[in-house]
C-alpha cells in the first residue's frame, strides 16, 4: 500500500514517457476547436481595426471647425455606413453623416453622436453648440489589436474569448494537441449493459459512464471496451486489444481486490507487465493496482461506483489532463465544517460533501450517504472532504481541506 502522493507521483513520472510517445498535433475547424489545447503561439499579423472607424451613429467632421465661434452650421455632404466607405473628404465646415462601424473619411478628426446635433429638415446641415474634441467618436487603426502582439500563448485551454480572437484574425483551422484516447472496461459477471433489465443479483455497469465522463472532462476521449468476464485470460484479451488500438492508457474497474474473483491482478502478470503498486492508502478506492508496459499504463480500480470515481478524479483525472495538454487538476482550499464528524481510526479518507460561500468564507456540508454503492450521492456533491488517517472528532466550525469536483 501507497500513499495518495506516492502513486500520484509514480504515475505521473511514467506518463511523462507516455506524453513523448502519444502527443500529436492536429489542425482542426475554428468551429471545432473551443476547449482544445492550442499548439501554436498566436502573434497578430494585422492591426484590429484595420482602419480607423466610428464608434458611434452620427456626424464625421473636423474638431477644429467647433472651436470658434458657436453655435456652428456644417453642410452634410455624403452618408457612409459600415462596410460602404466614401471616397469624398471632409472640408472645413463640412460634415458627413456616419453609421457605427464606417470608416473614418479622409480629412476628420472626430465623430459627434447623432443626438447631439440639429439637423435641418431636409437632412443637408447640421447645427452643433459645443466644443467636439479630437478623437472622439472614433476607434483607431490597431487601437484593440496592433501588429506583432502576442495574444494567446502555445499551450492555452481555448476558450470563448480566444475563439473571438482568431475569428477576427482569420483563422479558419487552429492547430491543437491531440486528445489522448483512453482504454475502459469494467469487470464482473454480476454486471450487464445499460440497456438490459438485469436478472436477480445484477446490476446495470455504471462505471464505465462516470468514468468516460471524467475522460472527458479532463481533455481525453473514452474508449470503450466493454464488459469482461471475471477471467484472467479475459483481462489479458482486452489489454491485447488496447495494445492493437495505441492506447496509452487503459483503465478497468472491479476485480482488483483479494476475492476469487479479483482477476486484474493475474491479467496484468499475463500480460507481462510492470506492477507499481498494488493499494492506496485512502477510502473509498483503496484498491488501486497499477502496471505499465513499454508503451502503456494499465489501472485498475475499485469495483464500487465511489471507489473509482475517487481515485480516478484523485490520481488519473490528472495523468489524462498531462497527456490533453490542458493541465488541469481538482482545486484545494479550506472550508469550515457545518456539522460535526467522528469516528475511531481509519485510512486517509475523502467524504462526498458540498461547499458554498457565504460572508466571504467556504463552508463546507458532508453527505449523508457516503457508502461505497451509492451514485446518487456524487451527483449531489460539488467537492471531497478529506479526512486525515486516524481517530477524527471535528466539531461544527472546524477547518478542513476540500478538493474542488471539475464541472
Amino acid at each position: 500500500m501507497v500513499t495518495l502522493e506516492d502513486a500520484g507521483e509514480q504515475l505521473f513520472l511514467y506518463t511523462k514517457k507516455l506524453k513523448a510517445a502519444y502527443t500529436a498535433v492536429e489542425e482542426v475547424p475554428l468551429w471545432e476547436a473551443g476547449g482544445r489545447v492550442i499548439a501554436e503561439e498566436v502573434v497578430a499579423k494585422e492591426n484590429i481595426p484595420s482602419f480607423n472607424r466610428s464608434l458611434v451613429d452620427g456626424f464625421a467632421l473636423r474638431s477644429a471647425d467647433t472651436k470658434a465661434a458657436l453655435p456652428a452650421t456644417f453642410t452634410v455632404i455624403d452618408t457612409v455606413a459600415a462596410g460602404a466607405p466614401t471616397a469624398k473628404e471632409v472640408l472645413p465646415q463640412t460634415a458627413i453623416k456616419i453609421f457605427t462601424g464606417a470608416p473614418l473619411p479622409k480629412g476628420c478628426d472626430c465623430v459627434i453622436k447623432r443626438e447631439e446635433v440639429k439637423e435641418n429638415q431636409a437632412g443637408t446641415t447640421i447645427t452643433i453648440d459645443r466644443s467636439v474634441e479630437t478623437g472622439e467618436g472614433v476607434s483607431y487603426k490597431g487601437e484593440d489589436i496592433a501588429v506583432g502582439e502576442k495574444l494567446i500563448p502555445c499551450g492555452s485551454l481555448l476558450e470563448p474569448s480566444h475563439l473571438a480572437i482568431l475569428a477576427t484574425l482569420g483563422y479558419a483551422t487552429v492547430k491543437v494537441y491531440g486528445r489522448p484516447k483512453i482504454g475502459i472496461f469494467s469487470t464482473g459477471n454480476e454486471l450487464c449493459p445499460v440497456e438490459a433489465k438485469p436478472a436477480p443479483g445484477q446490476l446495470r455497469v455504471s462505471n464505465l459512464y462516470s468514468l468516460a465522463g471524467i475522460v472527458r472532462q479532463a481533455g481525453g476521449i473514452p474508449v470503450s471496451l466493454g464488459l469482461v468476464q471475471d477471467k484472467a485470460s479475459a483481462v489479458v484479451q482486452i489489454y491485447e486489444q488496447a495494445q492493437k488500438l495505441n492506447l496509452p492508457l487503459v483503465l478497468s474497474t472491479g476485480g482488483t481486490a483479494s476475492g476469487d474473483y479479483d482477476v486484474v491482478k493475474a491479467a496484468m502478470d499475463n500480460f507481462a507487465a510492470t506492477r507499481l503498486f498494488n493499494k492506496v492508502a485512502i477510502r473509498p478506492g483503496a484498491p488501486v493496482v497499477a502496471a505499465v508496459t513499454d508503451k502503456q499504463l494499465l489501472l485498475g480500480l475499485s469495483g464500487n461506483p465511489a471507489g473509482a470515481v475517487v481515485a480516478m478524479l484523485l490520481l488519473v483525472y490528472p495523468l489524462i489532463a498531462y497527456l490533453s495538454g490542458t493541465g488541469k487538476t481538482l482545486e484545494t482550499c479550506q472550508a469550515r465544517l457545518t456539522a460535526s464528524i467522528s469516528r475511531k481510526g481509519g485510512l486517509r479518507s475523502f467524504f462526498w460533501a458540498k461547499y458554498f460561500t457565504e460572508g466571504g468564507q467556504i463552508f463546507c456540508t458532508p453527505q449523508p450517504k457516503q457508502f461505497c454503492g451509492a451514485v446518487k450521492t456524487y451527483q449531489e456533491s460539488n467537492c471531497f472532504l478529506e479526512l486525515p488517517p486516524g481517530p477524527v472528532d471535528l466539531a461544527p466550525g472546524s477547518l478542513v481541506t476540500i478538493w474542488q469536483l471539475p464541472r
